[in-house]
């Protein structure tokens, strides 16, 4: 990555390595609950976003230098970064349960788990009739599963598909996306992220 020369700092990538998944899962959950966004970390540390996203997601150690720019912007220390983290637990959200957020007018979310250590996301999302909304991409992989209605999903360079009940559609999140619900019913479907993207 660019960041090792930009801040005189190397990156060693990682084969998944515990260490780098522990310490990704800690900076994310740390950096979710001070409500900060993956571009305004960088912006704190003096480090680029896709550097960080590499972080996060296990891909990537930082030096010494830059885990301490990092641990500097969330407020900790570099050791306490690297101390095991809990394991990942189970989650239990029944029905009616979750917090739900409203994405644009007429689409809302709900999630689905609880707790910062899971490698995958999975949210409720309802769409009234007409909704639509636009996703610049993100890291990982999606994948739709449509409970009632009908929704429309666009992957830039792809031709639309329309899913009805009982349609899945995997797909890399990296691609930019739109979703619209189709006809007069609105939809209700799960989608699921990894790794998480909220």
């Amino acid at each position: 990555m660019t960041d090792g020369i930009a801040a005189g700092v190397g990156t060693r990538p990682l084969d998944g390595g515990e260490v780098a998944v522990t310490l990704g899962v800690a900076l994310r959950r740390l950096r979710k609950a001070q409500g900060l966004t993956l571009q305004q970390l960088a912006s704190r540390c003096g480090l680029s976003q896709p550097f960080l996203s590499q972080l996060e997601n296990g891909k990537a150690m930082p030096s010494l230098l830059a885990l301490h720019k990092v641990a500097q912007a969330l407020e900790t220390t570099a050791h306490s970064l690297l101390l095991p983290q809990e394991r990942l637990g189970t989650s239990l959200v029944r029905r009616g349960e979750g917090e739900t957020y409203q994405l644009v007018e007429g689409a809302s979310t709900r999630f689905l788990t609880q707790g910062g250590a899971h490698l995958m996301e999975p949210n409720e999302v309802e769409f009234e009739p007409g909704a639509r909304t636009v996703n610049a991409g993100h890291e990982g992989e999606e994948v739709l599963y449509v409970l009632e209605g009908c929704l429309r999903v666009e992957l830039t360079g792809s031709s639309p598909v329309e899913l009805s009940r009982g349609d899945v559609y995997t797909y890399p999140a990296t691609i930019p996306h739109t979703m619209a619900a189709v006809g007069p019913a609105g939809c209700r479907f799960l989608v699921v992220t990894s790794p998480p993207s909220f």
